[in-house]
């Protein structure tokens, strides 16, 4: 990891569209984090019609992306996005025999997701593939890799028409089970950066995104984010941060041009 920020240009995710304290006492002081305890759409999520974007960031990579055991194009070593339906929506009854198979491939309840990569490229190649559904605060998988040469990745995704008060994302990378995480924009118009533990990660300048969170450390740990907008063009920051024994979902007022800065601390075993 450097020690300076990085800019994170992530335009695979254009057409996917703080607090000193533990972290589940700064949702309560605040009353600025997404309700979990309403249900229905005000839990944290909009009704969706179940469409939801793929974007793999796969430069110096082969990859391959198969859900529900189709195939889904992805192939890497590029930025690569497209969007997917369920098969009950409204696009697969439109499209051709060939559109439904290759883009309605999602079905509401359990989907099953496999990645294949291997790394042809330099060591500060990075490789980000991630499903976003509709209305979700933050992408239901997402995969994180730099250090591994190769890997094969199965997992489950529960995918329902507006995300449970109970969603955590699903989130795989190189770092042991218990060591990483994600904070995740869903806003864009905001320059967003993010330091944990006293080291600089990376910079989101005005896209969404995801930013994985790789030295996490037993016990405390200290997030602080530094957020910028213009509040003639967005009102609001949206954001999530995923960590292996918290996940929350936050909401902030854009009310000037000043730069904000709010800390969060938490624990990991």
């Amino acid at each position: 990891m450097k020690s300076a920020p990085l800019v994170l240009f992530l335009t695979m995710f254009l057409v996917a569209h703080a607090c000193a304290g533990e972290p589940l006492q700064v949702a309560k002081k605040q009353k600025k984090s997404v309700s979990r305890e309403k249900s229905g759409a005000e839990t944290v999520g909009k009704p969706v019609d179940m469409a939801a974007t793929l974007s793999c960031f796969g430069y110096g990579y082969m990859a391959k992306v198969l859900i529900n055991g189709r195939d889904t194009g992805i192939r890497g070593g590029k930025s690569e996005s497209l969007r997917l339906f369920t098969q009950e929506s409204e696009m697969a009854k439109e499209a051709s025999p060939e559109m439904r198979e290759r883009y309605c491939i999602l079905k509401e309840g359990q989907n099953q997701i496999r990645v294949d990569f291997s790394k042809q490229g330099s060591t500060n190649d990075t490789l980000s593939i991630s499903l976003e559904i509709e209305g979700y605060p933050a992408p239901v998988f997402l995969l994180h890799s730099k250090s591994k040469a190769s890997g094969k990745i199965e997992k489950s995704l529960i995918v329902t028409r507006r995300a449970p008060w109970s969603f955590k994302p699903v989130y795989v990378s190189d770092i042991e089970e218990g060591r990483s995480g994600f904070l995740h924009v869903s806003t864009m118009g905001v320059i967003l950066t993010v330091t944990l533990n006293g080291q600089p990660l990376q910079t989101l300048a005005g896209l969404s995104g995801s930013i994985p969170l790789e030295n996490i450390q037993p016990g405390k740990n200290e997030l602080v984010i530094s957020y910028q907008g213009d509040p003639t063009q967005v009102k609001e920051l949206r954001f999530a941060i995923v960590t292996p024994q918290w996940t929350e979902f936050f909401s902030r007022t854009i009310t000037g041009f000043s730069e904000r800065t709010e800390k969060f601390t938490f624990s990991a075993k």
